[in-house]
């Protein structure tokens, strides 16, 4: 099926790109790629370099490339991380900011796809509603719907209705393809997560979540509140004071604030004496730096976390009082118990110190002017932002299925974070909660392409992990006590407690272990990984794999 929905954003049609109609189960595609934000171009780059035969495609929910940051559209919107690291390691971030904003981070992800080909084999505003593995064919089955918004805002940037479900009446096109690796991350674009507040709907103000923020909203002169604690919360309020607004941040839980420079100092000073263009000598190292710091400082908040404490009182106290630390900015969890904020140059600190104002309690409930506290007090408003966190998506909404058979995605288990057993030739991308998320993404990119070369060298078409017998596999795949993960962390593949079964948070280690991994461990090949995959088809226990046609 061929159609040419259009893009909300441009009025330009889409077309649909010839390769995905084009591959049938006879002349499928080497690799599918669902997502086109940093994971996906870093996956999409190493296939491109390595496998330059190789057919392969991509699509995105999206209008545009950038995941997260094409989709996020709140004032003030950055990495929460620093982009020395954050970055792709073969593209030159070219700003001198430590973070990048959104719109920074959006072009910057658009070039680099440019830059490789990605474009060219791209096709945006396609959402993958389903996949099916066929066990008789070796192949995946992939159905989408063109002409889908995306997760956009609800009334942001596209200004069309939330993109929460695929719209029936959008035109199906199937694919059908060798490899799938999903690169969606694991944010639920569509909606954030909005807390249940007595009396929200009583409120004759504007009230909205920040994912959902209106291109024409005018904050100036309007008091502003924002109900959380979280990054978005730390990056708003800045934004919102600068813009004019009378902004009062009303959280029920402290959080660690850490402030850091605007510039990159690390990449400077080694940019003063070496090159820092990627693949250089001084690139890896300015890297290495900002790898080893961010590692030292988490592992010191986790070993000794009345130290850190201290350290981050000390911090606040630079540009607050003290009894303000005391009463808004000492959280009852340590440090790297949930992530970390961060503020450049301190400018949530300087907006507090300028006037925005940040109160420490419980919502009684909401009505028509503000909120009344549990305390007594109440915080007139003109609006509300819900700043109240996001919710987890596994695999893009996508349904799972071999043979026609429902695979739930909180029944995988995951391996090394990125295969599932019992899922052949099925991989994604999952990044760190507490280090840059590009680090794991490029990782993960590099073991698969060398899985696949291995591959190939030995004639194998297919590869699925094999969880041995009596391995308990019931731990989180994110292992955090922030309250979004805990919400939908359920919704995610599970964890075993040991190697290839179990995600390390540290770079460092991980990337030591993955070099010298045996990725035939705990790993079928051939007819083997068909069959690994079905007892799902057949039941719990149940038959071979279906004699093959390929």
């Amino acid at each position: 099926m061929n159609s040419t929905p259009t893009d909300p954003t441009t009025n330009s049609s889409i077309s649909t790109l010839p390769a995905l109609t084009e591959a049938t189960a006879e002349r499928p595609l080497d690799l599918l790629i669902v997502g086109a934000g940093l994971s996906g171009i870093d996956i999409a780059y190493h296939v491109n370099k390595n496998f330059p035969g190789w057919n392969w495609a991509a699509v995105d929910s999206n209008y545009d490339v950038g995941g997260t940051w094409a989709t996020f559209q709140y004032p003030g919107i950055r990495s929460d991380s620093d982009m020395a690291t954050f970055s792709l390691p073969f593209k030159k971030w070219p700003h001198k900011g430590t973070l990048g904003s959104g719109k920074q981070i959006r072009d910057y992800c658009r070039e680099a796809a440019q830059e490789i080909g990605m474009l060219d084999r791209l096709q945006l505003s396609t959402w993958v509603e389903s996949v099916n593995f066929h066990t008789d064919r070796g192949l995946w089955e992939v159905t989408m719907r063109v002409g889908r918004t995306g997760h956009a805002n609800s009334e942001g940037t596209d200004g069309s209705d939330s993109a929460a479900s695929a719209n029936p009446e959008q035109p199906t096109i199937t694919t059908w393809t060798r490899r799938l690796h999903f690169a969606t991350g694991y944010y639920r674009h569509a909606e954030g997560f909005t807390a249940e507040i007595e009396g929200v709907n009583t409120f004759e103000g504007t009230a909205l979540h920040p994912q959902q923020w209106p291109r024409d909203l005018d904050v100036r002169g309007k008091k502003v509140t924002v109900i959380g604690s979280g990054a978005t919360a730390i990056t708003l309020v800045p934004a919102l004071h600068a813009m004019g607004a009378d902004v009062t941040m009303l959280q029920r839980t402290p959080t660690y604030i850490a402030p850091l420079p605007e510039t990159d100092t690390i990449s400077s000073l080694v940019g003063l004496g070496l090159s820092t263009e990627p693949g250089k000598f001084g690139h890896r190292l300015a890297r290495s730096l900002h790898i080893g710091r961010d590692m030292a400082q988490y592992h010191l908040c986790q070993t000794f976390p009345s130290i850190a404490k201290l350290v981050f009182r000390g911090w606040n106290r630079l540009y607050l009082p003290a009894d303000e630390v005391r009463r808004n900015f000492t959280p009852p969890y340590g440090p790297w118990d949930q992530r970390v904020c961060k503020s450049p140059g301190g400018d949530f600190f300087k907006a507090v110190r300028g006037g925005a104002k940040v109160v420490t309690d419980h919502i009684e409930r909401v009505d028509a002017g503000g909120v009344l506290l549990r305390s007594g007090g109440y915080i007139e408003a003109d609006v509300l932002v819900i700043a109240t966190g996001l919710q987890l998506l596994a695999f893009g909404d996508a349904n799972f299925s071999v043979d026609g058979a429902p695979v739930p995605t909180e029944s995988l288990v995951a391996y090394r974070a990125m295969m599932a057993n019992r899922l052949p030739n099925f991989s994604y991308t999952i990044g760190y909660l507490n280090q840059s998320w590009t680090l794991r993404a490029d990782m993960t990119s590099r073991y698969l392409v060398q899985l696949w070369k291995d591959m190939d060298s030995r004639g194998e078409q297919w590869a699925c992990p094999v969880l041995p017998d009596g391995e308990p596999a019931d731990l989180p795949l994110l292992e955090m006590s922030s309250g979004y993960i805990q919400r939908s962390v359920g919704t995610l593949p599970r964890q075993a407690a040991g190697d290839p079964w179990r995600m390390e948070h540290d770079y460092i280690k991980e990337r030591r272990t993955y070099t010298s991994a045996d990725n035939t461990h705990d790993m079928a090949f051939g007819v083997e990984a068909l069959e690994a995959a079905a007892p799902l088809a057949a039941g719990e226990g149940g038959g071979g794999a279906a004699k093959l046609r390929v």
